[in-house]
């Protein structure tokens, strides 16, 4: 185990996964960050096509999609310098939604303190092995994302979190791009820079400091970045992303000064969702057109 101690690692939680098989693709344009939903929705090759189509002169823009189930605040401001942090990296697109602020953070390092008995005693020095230091690595949920480190990784996009996913990504076969696009279900509400500021709650205010917190961390690398509230279903009506949290988008907008694209003002068909908020495979392949179709434009006026 300990020549792949770096991989068992990496299965050991699935942001470490994202992270370990991001590290291994060549070239980056473009990542998405956020939770299942835009781990479900977004798939970076069809948005790759996308961008050529509307903007041949960009050239090729490989993305990944490094958004991961039950990603916190938290999670996005410690991973920042791990996904961020590329030469080649043009824009980040982040998730931004109920989920993304308030889960609760899933660290992949666990907290040690003092032992006081024999048996704490002995669990600490246990840890130096190997196999018990990273033993998530062949339970469960770690198990499998295995095969996605030590046989497809290079291959991958982000987004296929099944296993003939996985192997048809690995084979070369592509996803079909969307058919009959319309974008007209498909135009976000846009909250800009220049948004009039609104008076957010404490607990709001944090939130926004911090997202502008790391939109300034990225910039700085000189790393573009644009925010994207994923659609929702119709029967997400009272969704916070629909009325309670807009006066937050406007202010992450406003002092990140970058453009929030709101996807919940938009009203792709009832057929595209799989739940309330993830879409299944022909509306993965509609919202990653969008995207495209706004990626390239934001890279075009960088």
């Amino acid at each position: 185990m300990r020549l792949r101690e770096p991989i068992f690692q990496a299965a050991s939680h699935r942001a470490l996964t994202k992270a370990a098989i991001l590290a291994r693709r060549p070239e980056v344009g473009v990542i998405f960050l956020g939770t299942s939903r835009t781990q479900d929705g977004v798939n970076p090759d069809l948005v790759g096509r996308a961008i050529e189509e509307r903007s041949p002169g960009l050239g090729r823009v490989p993305g990944f999609n490094a958004a991961f189930t039950g990603s916190s605040l938290e999670s996005l401001v410690a991973l920042v310098p791990r996904f961020g942090f590329r030469p080649d990296l043009r824009l980040v697109v982040i998730e931004l939604s109920a989920p993304q602020i308030v889960n609760d953070p899933a660290p992949w390092e666990e907290t040690l303190v003092a032992p006081k008995t024999l048996e704490e005693r002995l669990g600490r020095t246990m840890r130096h092995v190997a196999l018990v230091r990273h033993r998530k690595a062949l339970l469960g949920d770690g198990l499998g994302r295995l095969p996605a480190l030590l046989v497809f990784g290079d291959a991958l996009g982000g987004w296929e979190t099944k296993g003939s996913q996985q192997l048809a990504s690995w084979l070369g076969r592509r996803e079909p791009p969307a058919t009959g696009f319309d974008p007209s279900p498909w135009t976000p509400g846009r909250f800009t820079g220049d948004a009039p500021r609104r008076s957010l709650d404490p607990s709001a205010d944090q939130v926004a400091d911090r997202l502008a917190e790391v939109a300034r961390r990225f910039r700085s690398h000189g790393v573009g970045v644009r925010f994207a509230v994923p659609p929702l279903s119709e029967h997400a009506a009272d969704a916070p992303e629909r009325r309670d949290l807009k006066p937050l988008f406007a202010e992450v907008a406003r002092r990140s000064g970058c453009e929030v694209w709101d996807f919940t003002a938009a009203r792709p068909p009832e057929a595209f969702f799989k739940d309330a908020g993830h879409l299944n495979r022909e509306g993965r392949a509609h919202y990653s057109q969008a995207l495209g179709e706004r990626v390239a434009d934001a890279l075009e006026n960088r």
